[in-house]
């Protein structure tokens, strides 16, 4: 790698490129340590690849059953015109869409769809956007040669959705969401010919591309929803009739792929640092693999099922320089905001052997906010903070959420806040009553780390894990636990853990036989057998530091020692406690004040106590939409194409 490269005039870049139909060289092994991405795959090999993929799909249709999703009708649908496959089938799939269709003027739900064949109505109103990515674009493209009783159907369906899609109004930091709604009604305005239909979808693209030049990416670091994102985003580029809709595209998918870039950790290929919303807690798995794939940035089979449809037809492809950066450019500190308030923001700081990332607020309860990635395989799990209040620390228990419509792996929404000083990163949780499951009997904070490591120390006294039997070590708060892979290590620190009754908590690491190869760090701030009273005064401070390039025992043993020596505490201010029966009162504020000395320097937190208003964050977050080594590099991919609508 040429070290004089032009890392600025790469990533302010804007990125377009004309289809390709290379062979399919993105079979092979992953491309870790090459300086360019494979050869992406066939384009027309993807279509096929998504189009046979349906097989189930066609089966659930012909007599439908309680797993049919209506969005995947018409996926396939798209995916057998784009084949030319089966033109026989559509008129059956599009049959089933239309009992799928909410018909009713005076139903909220007009022109929408019920997710799933079981749903007796709508129940998650993001459906008509998931069933239009592909309606549109098969009348768009295939309206001419489909059977005519197909099209006729089709047709019918198209424009009851519009309504449905214009109905759909969306807030622009539900990004994938938003970005599918625009586009839809981009392309089904401008395909039937309805103008206004098209004018709509392009000022609400305007109004998410706004957005993100203000506040950043709102759903930051989704493994699945930067994978929707991009879908939508490949599509508008590809499609839309106006120059001014594609420039928009263009340049959100400069800055999109400048993220992933930037955040991307190699070893393990995947998206590290900390997440907004993940599936997959252990392993960081999602749809943005399919893009990956795409582009030759991950090797291995074919991925993404029906959906890899969506970036088969895109045109628009990241530049190379980006995959090399991702690769060479260490270590690196990557900052962005993601909300308009001062500490929605991200922190991200990569080394070429562990990453370690922290987030300023809670996103929602599927969030990742505090994470350390190490290098290995797809399979080999990260370090995740999770709030937990079902002992679900791994996220393998769905509960049905928001309307019933999805059941998925949710967690707490509890105050947190952190900081970070690249190396070094402190979080502060405080757990209050209106964030609790009513149900709940247990409040635990969970620090999960990966088993299969080199070692784990506890005040630098190694720790053993008796094979097939579960252990428990407790932890008293200040006590250093490290653990090493490689040339690259992890230390954690309860800095202050208190219990439902402002107690200090206790707190453990604890290897529970568990199938998915990790183990945890665990404070206990409830158990019990029925639901606390109240959760005022539980919370936790946790101290995380990462080593990188501790190439021998003596670099390792120096690395820890400095972290076992530096200085740590916490003030805290507790608030009268209410009377026993008594609801506390919110207005009774004290305070918490967090303090560390980490190895890169000084970190502190002081929030109201136990309601968590912030009042001090050092260093303070960023206000960047994607900064980095401390330039906003994002803002300035964005002023190519400055915004226009407020």
């Amino acid at each position: 790698m040429n070290p004089t490269i032009n890392l600025f005039g790469i990533l302010v870049a804007i990125m377009v490129a004309p289809p390709i139909a290379i062979a399919a060289a993105a079979k092979t092994d992953g491309p870790a340590d090459q300086a360019a991405p494979a050869p992406a795959p066939d384009r027309q090999e993807v279509i096929r690849y998504a189009a046979e993929s349906g097989k189930s799909t066609w089966q659930k249709a012909q007599a439908p059953t309680a797993g049919l999703a209506s969005r995947e009708l018409f996926t396939y649908a798209l995916a057998l015109a784009e084949a030319k496959m089966y033109p026989e089938r559509l008129e059956a799939l599009f049959n089933v869409g239309a009992q799928m269709q909410d018909r009713d003027a005076k139903s909220r739900g007009y022109g929408n769809f019920r997710w799933s064949w079981s749903h007796t109505q709508v129940m998650d109103y993001n459906a008509v956007e998931f069933c239009m990515q592909g309606g549109a674009l098969l009348w768009m493209r295939h309206r001419d040669t489909m059977p005519a009783a197909a099209r006729d159907r089709l047709r019918d369906i198209l424009d009851f959705a519009v309504e449905g899609c214009l109905r759909h109004k969306v807030r622009e930091s539900y990004t994938n969401i938003a970005l599918m709604n625009a586009e839809n009604l981009i392309l089904l305005g401008e395909s039937l010919d309805k103008p206004k239909v098209a004018d709509e979808g392009y000022t609400r693209l305007d109004r998410v591309f706004s957005y993100t030049f203000d506040h950043g990416i709102a759903e930051y670091g989704s493994p699945t929803y930067y994978g929707v994102d991009l879908d939508c985003l490949v599509l508008i580029e590809a499609f839309a009739g106006r120059e001014t809709g594609r420039q928009r595209a263009r340049s959100l998918l400069n800055l999109f792929w400048t993220d992933i870039a930037l955040n991307y950790f190699p070893p393990s290929e995947r998206l590290g640092g900390p997440h907004s919303r993940d599936y997959d807690y252990l392993r960081g798995h999602g749809i943005l693999e399919t893009h990956l794939w795409m582009n030759g940035w991950i090797g291995g089979a074919p991925r993404g099922s029906i959906g890899a449809i969506w970036p088969a037809l895109g045109r628009w492809q990241p530049r190379a320089d980006l995959y090399a950066i991702s690769r060479s450019r260490f270590p690196r500190l990557v900052r962005q905001s993601w909300g308009p308030t001062p500490h929605q923001s991200r922190t991200h700081y990569l080394a070429r052997d562990v990453t370690l990332g922290s987030a300023g607020a809670n996103y929602h309860n599927m969030d990742l906010p505090l994470t350390v990635d190490l290098p290995g395989d797809a399979d080999f799990p990260r370090c995740y903070f999770i709030p937990d209040a079902r002992h679900d620390p791994y996220g393998k228990e769905k509960i049905p959420e928001g309307s019933g419509a999805h059941s998925k792996t949710l967690h707490l929404r509890p105050f947190w806040t952190a900081v970070q000083r690249k190396t070094d990163a402190l979080g502060v949780v405080l757990y209050r009553d209106e964030d609790m499951t009513k149900t709940a009997k247990t409040i635990e904070s969970h620090f999960v780390m990966p088993r299969d490591v080199d070692g784990f120390w506890v005040d630098e006294k190694p720790v053993r894990f008796p094979t097939g039997k579960a252990t428990t070590l407790p932890l008293k708060q200040g006590q250093m636990l490290v653990l090493r892979k490689g040339s690259a290590a992890v230390a954690v620190r309860v800095v202050g853990a208190w219990t439902v009754a402002g107690k200090e908590a206790e707190a453990a690491l604890v290897d529970d036989g568990n199938k998915y190869g990790v183990v945890r760090l665990t404070v206990t701030h409830y158990q019990g057998d029925a639901p606390p009273a109240t959760v005022v005064g539980a919370g936790a401070a946790l101290h995380v530091c990462i080593g990188s390039g501790l190439k021998n025992e003596d670099a390792f043993a120096d690395w820890s020692r400095k972290f076992m020596q530096s200085n740590f505490g916490f003030g805290l201010d507790m608030p009268p406690r209410p009377q026993a029966g008594a609801k506390p009162d919110p207005k009774a504020q004290g305070k918490l004040d967090v303090k560390v000395g980490g190895i890169e320097g000084p970190l502190e937190i002081e929030v109201g106590y136990p309601g968590g208003e912030i009042r001090r964050l050092d260093p303070p977050p960023s206000g960047g939409v994607l900064e980095l080594d401390g330039q906003d590099i994002g803002r300035n991919i964005l002023n190519d194409f400055a915004p226009t609508a407020k």
